[in-house]
């Protein structure tokens, strides 16, 4: 309504489906120890994270070099907003799996 060109449903769609599978792993999580042997996929999940934020920038790039009537402001504002989560999350996938990994071989 407040923003031509319907360019926020992709972000809208790409979070939400990221969110359905997120909070299933939660809700997997939820149900005890017994459940951890079916939990391998978390390091996929923050891959998947990873993902939803590098196609928001993508996005974002795409509509600041083309000229869509998108407002320019909000493209500045995801593209900022996913670069920093995405820094957070990059931080948080190299200290859980990449860090811990090599601990992992240093320590055989």
């Amino acid at each position: 309504m407040y923003i031509a060109g319907g360019q926020g449903v992709f972000i809208i769609i790409i979070n939400s489906f990221v969110h359905v599978v997120m909070y299933g792993y939660y809700a997997l999580a939820a149900l005890g120890p017994k459940m951890q042997k079916y939990l391998w996929w978390k390091k996929y999940l923050t891959q998947f994270q990873l993902f939803q934020f590098v196609m928001v920038i993508i996005q974002a790039l795409i509509n600041l070099s083309v000229d869509c009537n998108f407002p320019k402001a909000f493209s500045y504002s995801f593209l900022l907003y996913a670069i920093s989560i995405l820094a957070l999350f990059l931080n948080f996938y190299f200290q859980s799996y990449i860090k811990e990994r090599r601990k992992r071989r240093e320590s055989k």
